[in-house]
């Protein structure tokens, strides 16, 4: 209506112009109907009125039939049409109509003509006339012919009156089309008159028309299945058309109608404006936020162009109309319902539709156009977008036009636009999400959560999962990431601050070619400058879209874009929850280099943020909230939550879960491949891998090389290289290797065949390498030379060792809480004979020193404190040893003969008299006298072998030793070794020490340890005042005394020159009987000689004879 008044003011400006033209209308209107020429027969036809003036007239062709209309010559249905268009015009209204036929009430009537809506304002004052009056019944008879839909035919009139009128096209609506539709046979003979060649204004009346009378059509067609589908919904209305729409897929719709919604579908794709309840409900958004883009009303728009302005306008927080937003939502809806409603889809995707949706392209051209109705070619096309191998896959413009209908029906956030999404998931939602409140995505969220449930059907993922591919490489799609993150986005990711640009512009930044923005944001998220933080409502997001999208590499564009080739060929067959990246993890070494560059990183990120690995957060998620509740509580991961559930994962209720140990073990394992995947590690250990480890690859290889730094270090007393943190780090690494064997490639494919044969069944914590340990004379070579490896670490770092940490837990908070983990098995030996020792630890401990003992490189201390003893005395000892092999015993036997002479330095033989007192104590700490003794262990000693860790086995030896019970010459010596070694240091003899323990406070506290001096106060008082000790020490002594000389005759070494025979003799207790024996054996040879020389004397004297 303003348009029309505007025309009218425009001519009220021209003058005399418009005067001379309003002067020629009022000489034509004032001219009868009944006396054109050609409407002759209307006086005959309309010979039951009363009156043969125009309106009269007018109300007569109302009542023709459609036949005699069309017996109308087309000059008088011109002339008629003439008429008709008259009564919208207000010059006829004061001319004409007024003085005729409302001179009376014209003064009244005459303030209507400036009005806005002329018959609106005269039916107003219509309405305050008495029902007799002549004027008003009229304006009745007026109103009535110009009929209910007056103002849109008013701005046909006036928009394409003109041309009518010179192209004499007035034509009567032979066919009682209703409303506007009546101008459809004056429409058609404008196209045919001027092929299309119109002026704006008109031509936007003419398309209104014409997407009318193809509605109109539509329920024509359509009006029995609209009767009997939507008997609700009146015909014609907005409502009806798409309650059609939504029973596109029922099977009693008849054929003629889905042809006629498909191609209704084709015209509302190409133009919005078919859809009267869009364009008439959004309207004024449409205008308000210039989403026409400088498109003229004349031409065509896009409805995914109109649909996108206005999601833009919506995402961007401007409120729309609620009747905009409800239309906004069923044509979402009809765009994936029909892929036809999308002309560049239509347009891009020619050609792949019969390549790779033959079924369904087939029962398209087999049925007609309204098969196409149904959102399963859709599918199928996104199906081949997501496809391993490129042949499969749709081409790069059919990709295109995919994602721009995604982005245009908005299908990531509702569940119910797509309808094979709706129809797979609508079990699933019922069952799983029905408390969720609709809208922003949280239905999808909810079904996205639900991925790997038994709840989860698989059609419902595998439909969902079609749609997350999309949403996946545009965070915009996503309505709660896209609300929350937007400002970060921008901030930080380079993102475009409008939710929908210019369509010029669009294909710049392309989700596939623009900035990855979630990947940004996920990096921001754990950013440590404080100044460059997300928000906490979009942290809160960011973690959630991360969590879901980590489900399958399809959703993860940064790593599926590089690695098709490789899924392809690895992964073809992994399409479990999480399972496509686990198996890329598993051929890493495989991978090729881009794709391996990309899963290393992906990896390193899932190592520090737990919420990337769905498995872990699938099947751990009860362990999560009990042993690592104050992970979840803090928000911030960066790798906690990870060494948490590794640290619990022996606890009771883990053991039993068998799911959530394999997904942590797995991880564990994954995580050898490289350092950098274990994010405590890398973060503190990456400076000195590089400084001292650059030729190590593996992460095992590069605890190796540091846990060698760290024990030379040690040895060495030096100041360590690797700083405490990392120290740290490499301890837990070499713990979690020793609870699960699997943890350390190197030494489980060394030792497979004795894993088989020895150690088959030992699964819990730490057995299979206690078992090994245990069988160490049993294993093979290479097998020995790890396990020795193995041996190494774990005793020169008792933080390492997980069955003495594990084991010995109570013992080390009761006795050692303060020390340092590295030296708890020194402080363990301290309180191991404690009445209130745990006897399982006692063993432990036990067995870790007879360990230590079979080789000095053992124990760090010995190589501390005798480093330079074991150089001087031992060198070639250690210079013939095989590399990674137990010398046993040999070093530690080479020092006690040093230590016997008390040549060993202070610090060394303290350290020795350490040792020698647990050897006295265990003979299986003496590993050269377990190997020698072995038989006369078994047969003279048996009965002592239980009480084996208080001496009496030794014991038992020493006098079997005394009473010339040991035939073997080498048990013979070690025994010996042992007496002597109580002549250096009374220490290393706890049985005579204990029983001594008095008499050496009483009359030795003064005397020094050490080179024998404790033993000869002993021996002085047992040779002056016997009777001065205690009985149970005399006796011990005066045996041990008689066991020195036994053990020294033993030990003597046969002379190599005169001279240490002449030593010998010399110093022998029995140098007398030798003295005698050398005077008697001389004399005999001297009397031997004096007869043989008489004798010879003889025999000379004969044979001179």
């Amino acid at each position: 209506m303003k348009l029309r008044w505007l025309f009218l003011l425009f001519g009220a400006l021209i003058g005399g112009i418009a005067g001379a033209s309003i002067d020629a209308s009022l000489a034509q209107l004032q001219h009868s109907l009944v006396d054109h020429k050609a409407c002759q027969d209307l006086k005959k036809s309309c010979s039951h009125f009363n009156t043969l003036d125009n309106l009269s007239m007018l109300e007569c062709v109302q009542t023709f039939s459609s036949s005699q209309l069309e017996a109308l010559p087309e000059s008088c249905q011109h002339a008629i049409w003439l008429e008709q268009r008259q009564l919208q015009m207000p010059i006829w209204i004061e001319h004409t109509f007024l003085p005729m036929y409302c001179p009376e009430e014209q003064h009244k009537l005459q303030s209507c003509l400036n009005s806005v809506d002329l018959w609106n304002c005269l039916e107003d004052e219509r309405s305050r006339l008495p029902q007799s009056n002549t004027c008003q019944q009229h304006l009745r008879r007026a109103h009535q012919v110009l009929g209910e839909d007056s103002a849109s035919l008013a701005d046909f009139y006036l928009a394409c009156g003109s041309l009518v009128e010179q192209q004499q096209c007035g034509r009567l609506n032979v066919e009682h089309l209703p409303s506007i539709l009546s101008q459809l046979s004056t429409v058609e003979c404008l196209v045919e008159n001027r092929h299309n060649n119109f002026d704006a204004n008109c031509k936007i009346s003419i398309n209104m028309i014409q997407q009318q009378h193809g509605m109109w059509q539509l329920f024509q067609s359509c009006s029995a299945d609209l009767s009997a589908l939507c008997p609700q919904e009146k015909n014609g209305s907005p409502g009806a058309f798409k309650c059609l729409v939504r029973h596109k897929n029922n099977p009693a719709m008849t054929q003629s109608c889905l042809n006629k919604l498909s191609l209704q579908d084709v015209q509302l794709g190409k133009d919005y404006r078919v859809s009267h309840g869009l364009a008439k409900a959004c309207k004024e958004d449409i205008k308000l936020n210039h989403c026409r883009r400088g498109v003229s009303e004349d031409k065509q728009v896009r409805l995914a162009q109109i649909l996108l302005c206005l999601e833009s306008v919506s995402k961007n927080g401007t409120k729309l109309g609620p009747e905009c937003l409800i239309e906004l939502s069923d044509h979402r809806r009809m765009l994936m319902s029909d892929y036809q409603l999308s002309p560049e889809l239509l347009n891009d995707c020619a050609d792949d539709i019969p390549k790779f949706c033959p079924e369904e392209h087939k029962a398209q051209m087999v049925n007609g156009l309204a098969s196409a109705t149904r959102g399963e070619i859709i599918h199928c096309l996104m199906a081949h977008v997501r496809a391993r191998k490129p042949q499969r896959r749709v081409t790069a413009q059919c990709q295109r036009g995919l994602e721009q209908l995604i982005k245009v029906s908005d299908a990531g956030e509702d569940w119910r636009v797509d309808p094979v999404l709706r129809q797979a998931c609508k079990p699933v939602v019922d069952a799983s999400c029905k408390d969720v409140e609709g809208g922003d995505a949280r239905v999808m969220s909810c079904l996205m959560e639900r991925i790997g449930s038994p709840s989860m059907l698989p059609a419902c993922e595998q439909a969902l999962l079609i749609i997350e591919y999309f949403v996946a490489r545009d965070f915009k799609l996503d309505p709660q990431l896209y609300k929350h993150c937007r400002d970060d986005a921008i901030k930080y990711c380079k993102a475009k601050r409008q939710w929908y640009d210019d369509p010029t512009q669009s294909q710049q930044m392309d989700p596939e070619r623009g900035p990855m923005i979630l990947p940004c944001l996920h990096r921001m998220a754990y950013s440590e400058d404080e100044h460059q933080t997300l928000r906490k409502d979009c942290f809160k997001e960011v973690k959630r879209v991360m969590r879901q999208r980590a489900i399958s590499v399809d959703l993860m564009p940064e790593v599926e874009d590089y690695c098709l080739t490789d899924l392809s060929q690895f992964c073809s067959d992994r399409t479990e929850k999480g399972a496509e990246m686990e198996c890329l993890q598993n051929n890493m070494e495989k991978l090729q280099q881009e794709c391996k560059t990309v899963v290393i990183k992906y990896t390193e990120e899932e190592a520090a943020h737990v919420e990337l690995n769905p498995v872990i957060m699938s099947v751990c998620s009860d362990a999560m909230q009990q042993h690592c509740s104050d992970v979840l509580k803090s928000g911030k991961d960066n790798g906690d939550m990870m060494d948490c559930l590794i640290a619990h994962k022996n606890d009771a209720d883990l053991r039993k879960d068998l799911r959530c140990r394999a997904a942590i073990e797995h991880f564990q394992i994954i995580s050898l491949k490289s350092y950098h995947f274990t994010t405590k590690f890398k973060e503190a250990c990456r400076p000195y891998v590089t400084r001292h480890c650059t030729a190590s690859v593996t992460k095992n290889e590069v605890v190796s090389c540091l846990s060698e730094v760290m024990r030379n270090d040690t040895i060495k007393a030096q100041r360590h290289q690797i700083p405490k943190e990392c120290r740290q780090q490499v301890k837990s690494q070499l713990y979690q290797q020793r609870e699960t064997i699997q943890l350390d490639p190197k030494l489980s494919n060394a030792c497979k065949k004795e894993l088989q044969l020895y150690c088959n069944g030992q699964n819990g914590p730490g057995q299979a390498l206690e078992c090994l340990v245990q069988r160490t004379p049993n294993l093979g070579k290479d097998c020995h030379h790890a396990i020795f490896l193995i041996k190494e670490s774990e005793l020169g770092d008792s933080g390492t060792d997980y069955t003495l940490l594990n084991t010995c837990k109570d013992m080390i908070y009761k006795f050692c809480p303060n020390d340092d983990s590295a030296k708890l098995l020194d402080c363990l030996k301290t309180y191991k004979d404690d009445p209130k020792f745990d006897p399982r630890c006692h063993l432990v401990v036990v067995n870790r020193m007879i360990e230590q003992n079979t080789d000095y490189r053992f124990n760090p201390s010995l190589q501390s404190a005798c480093g330079k003893n074991i150089d001087q005395y031992c060198s070639n000892i250690v210079a013939t040893a095989l590399p990674n092999e137990e010398l046993n015993g040999k070093v530690i036997h080479c020092l006690k003969d040093k230590f016997r002479q008390s040549a060993l330095d202070e610090t060394c033989a303290q350290e020795m008299v350490k040792i020698l007192q647990e050897q006295a104590l265990n003979y299986k700490l003496n590993p050269l006298l377990q190997l020698f003794c072995k038989s006369e262990i078994q047969e003279l000693c048996k009965a002592n072998m239980d009480a084996d860790e208080h001496g009496q086995v030794a014991e038992c030896l020493k006098s079997a030793f005394l009473q010339k019970q040991i035939i073997n010459r080498q048990c013979q010596v070690e025994v010996a070794t042992l007496i002597a070694e109580a002549k250096a240091d009374i220490h290393v003899d706890p049985i005579l020490e204990s029983a001594c323990t008095v008499d050496l406070l009483r009359y030795c506290s003064s005397v020094a340890s050490g080179n024998g001096r404790k033993l000869n106060c002993l021996r002085t008082l047992l040779k002056n005042t016997p009777n001065s000790l205690d009985l149970d020490c005399r006796d011990k002594l005066q045996r041990r005394i008689e066991m020195f000389r036994n053990a020294d005759d033993t030990l003597a070494e046969p002379p190599k020159d005169v001279q240490q025979l002449v030593q010998q003799v010399a110093n022998s207790p029995a140098r007398k009987f030798f003295l005698v024996i050398l005077m008697t054996a001389t004399g005999l040879i001297f009397l031997m000689g004096i007869f043989l020389g008489r004798a010879s004397n003889r025999a000379m004297g004969l044979k001179n004879k």
